[in-house]
């Protein structure tokens, strides 16, 4: 699953941002590499809420740094 929601969130960030898909990975630091602003992040948890039926804690998110670490934390509330 977390792969799955890894991808997504490349997809829908670099939508997002307007920038090339192959330009971010999980390893893409949110807060340093792409500057990722807290209303463009909501947007993003708002798509996955609907897609996976669930409701994902913005709070929880504002630990991560990585792309990947943001996919980790969804998955896991995602699941529970």
């Amino acid at each position: 699953m977390k792969d799955e929601i890894l991808q997504k969130l490349i997809t829908k960030t670099a939508k997002v941002l307007g920038v090339d898909e192959s330009t971010l990975s999980g390893n893409t630091n949110i807060k340093t590499d792409i500057d990722l602003k807290s209303l463009e992040m909501a947007g993003i948890i708002s798509e996955l809420e609907e897609e996976y039926d669930c409701y994902i804690k913005y709070t929880e998110l504002m630990h991560a740094n990585t792309i990947s670490e943001a996919a980790e934390i969804i998955a896991k509330q995602i699941e529970a």
